[in-house]
């Protein structure tokens, strides 16, 4: 089975608990969470500018001028002007009666101030159940249950699409074939919205929906259901009528919120952050304590952090993570795609989430989808986020084969859809991806087995093995060895983290992301920052409280769409640092205003350490892209120390940012303009002196194997002048 997304925005079907300060009243409690609601629905709303404000904005920076900031308004000349700020009058009101009542002296720290539950019905959503063989949803199989959202959304559609291959079925008689069809029953506890008996009858309700069900590939058919808020359970079934008079195949379909009841927890989250405001200075704790970024997690702490740099130890984790028990060595050294798993002690998981640029049909494809499948299995909600332009046939079938027969899996291809706000061009509908990677494990009945893994590593064998693999006996994985697609060995680097209440709030923010709007790419963050006065006592506690213990933040990126706040993110965190800089990126081609923040670092006296990769060879990308790496590189080479990764036959492509050896970022964030005006894209941020350090020695230990670039490279003319045609897109 395949199944195939369009995102939308979750609403929740019920209040989640909102915990607050011990001096507050009940009636109080509900009233803030309304405040809380109302913010976030101006939120959606104004995201519809922030495109037009990053443009006003980035054409100052263009022309020079130093007082250009971001400051989430449009051109005074603008005709929404008055519109936006309007909605910003009333935001800052509510903001300020949430501040109101917000005590620092009763925050530690750690968490959000309270946490409240979203509930408005926003955006539509449509998913499709797609079969492509008879072998799907066998009746008497084991098979999980298809989870339907219809209780989250303005709109929920349920689609059905046969596309069974009507010319093998049917080789002889290719004409009788588009008289052919399955017939199919749809039953349900409540009504069903559907088409009516005749075409011009409109939609119709009632429990029973009866149909035949053409084949797409030859008539294009497009069965569309709707369903009452109060359904909880359908039963879907359907046979060939030529082979069968009784059902032969069938599945469940159920409310989701029946089917796990952390969904809705999850999915309706809001943390309300308390935003310090005092003498913080500037350094990177202020940074840390005092940013004010939507889809940027409240402060935490984490359990435990694993460094994941050597190969076999980020594959064993991932797999001890999803098993408890370890991947075998000798499995890993023969890259056996079919290596057995031991799961005898596997956790129990509400959710899995996997996003990555590539999920790849190899020994780590299957390998992940061995572990995935078994807790589907188990009915855990999978969610698999992956870019439709990197998806190779093979892949898809690797994906295909994970979900068949288990709807509780479901992967979305993520397509960018331009739409009417002014969000980019023809080209990017095909340039941009998702480019995040994260593996989390959500458990709320075992909180020591929730882990996030993250950093720079795709789901595919170039990232954990530097020879190539040859897979001559598996003819649906892609043979390296032969030549069947690109392959050089990227050395990069990830971290895994074990905190419950981290893990749990990074979830949140991703479901958002999945439940996003499929036209605007709009979603809803799952925080608020709220400003709050800090005495000197104050900012002292806050300041001293990552010598003791790590606090971490996760950061999530929708350019065109969140106000291009990774950029105003990487400014900040540059303008923080007072002694050292230290940055590994396989691209480097900064946007103008980062590349003004690292000036401005230089003058104060920062020592800047950059390495990067000039030669792109075995990469799968454009000759130009080297030159867009030597346009960096000349841009800041007089005052930067920058480094050109040597090792042969590997690119280099961790991305560790340090700064003052105090505040550690690792993320999926390429140093080029596409990471920031095109691509999603997310990281984690740690404020802890013992991380800091132990990852600045990981940078420095890339920087120890490249050379130090003391002279201009050269560029082509007719690539530099492509790269500023195309200045976004590189």
């Amino acid at each position: 089975m395949k199944l195939l997304w369009v995102g939308g925005l979750v609403a929740a079907v019920s209040l989640f608990s909102a915990c607050t300060g011990p001096q507050r009243a009940p009636s109080s409690v509900m009233y803030d969470d309304e405040r809380a609601n109302r913010i976030q629905e101006i939120d959606i709303e104004l995201s519809h500018y922030w495109n037009k404000d990053w443009e006003y904005n980035q054409e100052l920076f263009q022309k020079g001028q130093p007082n250009a900031k971001f400051d989430r308004k449009l051109s005074p000349n603008d005709k929404d002007w008055g519109h936006v700020e309007s909605l910003l009058t009333e935001r800052s009101q509510e903001i300020n009666q949430l501040s109101s009542k917000l005590f620092l002296r009763e925050w530690s720290g750690i968490g959000p101030w309270f946490a409240a539950s979203f509930r408005p019905r926003l955006f539509d959503k449509e998913e499709v159940i797609t079969i492509k063989s008879m072998d799907d949803f066998k009746l008497g199989m084991p098979q999980g249950s298809f989870p339907i959202e219809h209780n989250f959304y303005q709109s929920y559609t349920l689609r059905f699409e046969n596309d069974l291959p009507v010319t093998t079925l049917f080789p002889h008689d290719r004409q009788d074939s588009q008289k052919k069809f399955l017939k199919a029953r749809l039953e349900c506890d409540a009504d069903i919205i559907h088409p009516g008996k005749w075409i011009f009858s409109g939609e119709t309700r009632s429990r029973v929906y009866e149909f035949n069900w053409y084949y797409n590939q030859e008539n294009g058919q497009r069965v569309r259901v709707k369903f009452s808020p109060v359904v909880n359970y359908c039963k879907f079934y359907f046979r060939d009528p030529d082979k069968s008079k009784t059902w032969s195949n069938g599945l469940q379909l159920v409310d989701i919120g029946r089917a796990t009841n952390e969904w809705i927890k999850l999915t309706n989250h809001i943390d309300i952050c308390a935003r310090p405001e005092g003498n913080f200075g500037k350094d990177p704790s202020a940074f840390f304590w005092t940013q004010d970024f939507n889809y940027t997690t409240c402060p935490q702490t984490f359990d435990k952090l694993v460094n994941l740099r050597d190969p076999y130890t980020s594959m064993n984790q991932k797999i001890l993570a999803l098993t408890g028990s370890p991947l075998k060595r000798k499995d890993f050294n023969n890259k056996n795609p079919m290596a057995e798993l031991d799961f005898s002690k596997a956790p129990k998981f509400d959710v899995i989430w996997v996003s990555s640029l590539n999920f790849s049909a190899d020994f780590y494809g299957m390998v992940m989808s061995s572990a995935l499948r078994y807790h589907g299995q188990q009915g855990t909600q999978i969610r698999i986020l992956v870019p439709e332009v990197t998806m190779t046939r093979k892949d898809k079938a690797i994906l295909e084969r994970l979900q068949q027969g288990l709807p509780n899996i479901k992967v979305q291809y993520y397509k960018y859809t331009l739409s009417n706000q002014n969000n980019g061009g023809w080209l990017d509908k095909f340039h941009r991806v998702n480019h995040t990677k994260l593996i989390i494990g959500h458990s709320s009945s075992d909180p020591k087995a929730n882990f996030l893994i993250t950093g720079g590593r795709n789901i595919r064998d170039s990232y954990i093995f530097s020879d190539t693999p040859f897979y001559k006996a598996y003819k649906f994985l892609k043979n390296y060895g032969d030549g069947e697609e690109d392959y050089i060995y990227y050395d990069d680097f990830e971290i895994e983290i074990r905190g419950y209440s981290f893990v749990k709030s990074v979830m949140a923010q991703m479901l958002a992301f999945w439940m996003r709007d499929p036209e605007s790419q709009r979603y809803r963050s799952t925080n608020l920052n709220v400003p709050k006065e800090a005495s000197f006592d104050q900012v002292s506690r806050l300041r001293a409280l990552p010598d003791s213990t790590p606090v971490v933040r996760h950061i999530t990126s929708m350019p065109y769409f969140d106000g291009y706040q990774l950029e105003k993110f990487y400014i900040d965190m540059f303008d923080s640092a007072q002694s050292e800089l230290l940055l590994t990126t396989p691209y480097f081609r900064p946007s103008v205003a980062i590349s003004a923040a690292l000036d401005r670092a230089v003058q104060r006296g920062v020592k800047v350490k950059i390495i990067t990769r000039i030669h792109l060879a075995g990469d799968g990308t454009p000759k130009i892209a080297e030159d867009v790496n030597k346009q960096g590189i000349n841009r800041h080479l007089k005052d930067v120390e920058i480094y050109e990764w040597t090792q042969n036959n590997s690119i280099m492509h961790a991305k560790i940012l340090v700064i003052d050896k105090k505040l550690s970022f690792i993320s999926s964030v390429n140093m080029n303009r596409r990471s920031f005006i095109h691509d999603t894209e997310s990281g984690v941020l740690i404020l802890h002196g013992k991380t800091a350090m132990e990852m600045r020695k990981e940078a420095l230990d890339y920087i120890s194997k490249g050379r130090r670039v003391t002279a201009s490279e050269k560029v082509g003319w007719i690539n530099s002048t492509l790269i500023d045609w195309g200045d976004s897109y590189f």
